[in-house]
């Protein structure tokens, strides 16, 4: 499995698990992905703590992913993407 794919027009996924927040809190990561730009999808799964994004690599990193879900209170780790 790799970290991340990159699609036809530039756009990659990645897959994070969620740690540090319990499922009712996801609702505080959404809202700094739907902020994030560069981001062009995201979806979260509180039941399996995953945060799935697919964002534009020339205008956010990962890093400012993770420090994105940080801000929320909890804490992301890269698992990879499908």
């Amino acid at each position: 499995m790799t970290m991340e794919t990159e699609t036809e027009t530039g756009l990659k996924t990645s897959s994070f698990k969620i740690g540090g927040i319990c499922s009712c809190e996801f609702k505080m990561v959404e809202r700094r992905m739907k902020r994030l730009k560069g981001v062009e999808s995201y979806s979260a799964n509180p039941i399996t703590n995953q945060l799935k994004v697919t964002y534009n690599p020339s205008i956010v990193s990962l890093d400012d992913i993770v420090k994105a879900v940080s801000r929320a209170g909890a804490k992301a780790t890269l698992i990879g993407s499908d």
